[in-house]
């Protein structure tokens, strides 16, 4: 095997470990996606849903072990207390973008005290007041990149690079906005599990022409018209679900060979190592015609017990 070909292999598979974190970390079991709440032309986005996240399984058992430990329930009602946000409260978060680097608008739903990060906000004096209409914007120059916000009612915040894109936000997140129209791959993203926790999209061949790609990203974009992911809960166990829709039948079979070869080293990798173990249960990478299904099942006791280790090491 080249040097070229096991680098590629190797990317393919620290993607879904990446993507496997992510799912892990942030949710399970989602309600739908509200495209009305998604700029149009958004060539990717994101979408969780903490809410239903916390009646799943795993879920379920680490809010039991996170009330069993006195200094983690003290330190989340401190922060709610200090910056009015609490994070067993926060509905879903939904990100988006047209692919342009550092711009993007997210809103995210509850968990937030208007009133009190209203009131902390103001104390600093790096950070910029305006008004658009009736809402408040709060903006700042320091850090990496600029940012901006606003707290809504109803426990929402809409975030962004700077106040054009925030006030769109706000359209979006009130229900004023167009919204955005859906797409062959996203409607069939939503339709592969019952209750999706994770969804991603992206529009590749929209989002390459604002996008920021190095060579082997720019390569991979060439070939990919769309793409994207799910991660739910599925008969018992976590269950993870991408469709790629390559450009041409011709860009498909490569594409399909080095997933297929990403995902054995992974499965390997994962049987090899004593923490991984158990983790994988299977996985499955079907191709008709351009488009590429691939599913991967993770073992729900596997990140029970990963979950009891860690909440040990915190006590």
């Amino acid at each position: 095997m080249s040097n070229d070909v096991f680098n590629k292999h190797i990317y393919i598979m620290k993607f879904f470990l990446l993507a496997t974190a992510w799912g892990l970390a942030l949710s399970l079991n989602a309600k739908q996606l509200d495209l009305g709440k998604v700029s149009d032309g958004s060539n990717w986005i994101m979408h969780m849903d903490f809410e239903s996240m916390r009646g799943s399984e795993i879920g379920s058992y680490l809010e039991d072990s996170l009330g069993k430990v006195p200094e983690m329930e003290e330190k989340m009602r401190g922060l709610q207390k200090k910056f009015g946000v609490d994070l067993m409260g926060v509905s879903n978060l939904t990100l988006f973008g047209s692919g342009e680097r550092h711009k993007g608008i997210g809103i995210l739903e509850g968990g937030v005290n208007a009133s009190i990060v209203t009131e902390v906000t103001r104390t600093r004096e790096y950070i910029q007041e305006s008004r658009v209409g009736k809402k408040t914007i709060f903006s700042t120059d320091k850090g990496r990149h600029p940012m901006a916000f606003s707290v809504l009612k109803k426990g929402k915040i809409v975030f962004g690079p700077d106040r054009d894109y925030v006030s769109e936000g706000i359209q979006l997140a009130s229900g004023k906005g167009s919204g955005s129209i859906s797409h062959p791959i996203l409607e069939s993203l939503t339709n592969t599990l019952e209750t999706p926790g994770f969804l991603f999209f992206a529009d590749v061949k929209g989002a390459k022409e604002t996008a920021e790609l190095d060579q082997w990203a720019r390569m991979m974009a060439d070939k990919i018209e769309s793409c994207g992911m799910v991660i739910g809960d599925d008969a018992g166990g976590l269950k993870m679900i991408g469709l790629i829709e390559t450009n041409s039948l011709e860009s498909s079979e490569p594409m399909e060979n080095m997933i297929r070869g990403g995902l054995a080293m992974m499965e390997m990798k994962a049987k090899d190592n004593k923490r991984t173990e158990g983790m994988l249960e299977g996985y499955e990478v079907i191709r008709e015609g351009r488009t590429i299904r691939v599913e991967i099942d993770i073992s729900n006791s596997f990140i029970i017990e990963r979950i009891k280790k860690e909440m040990k090491k915190a006590v």
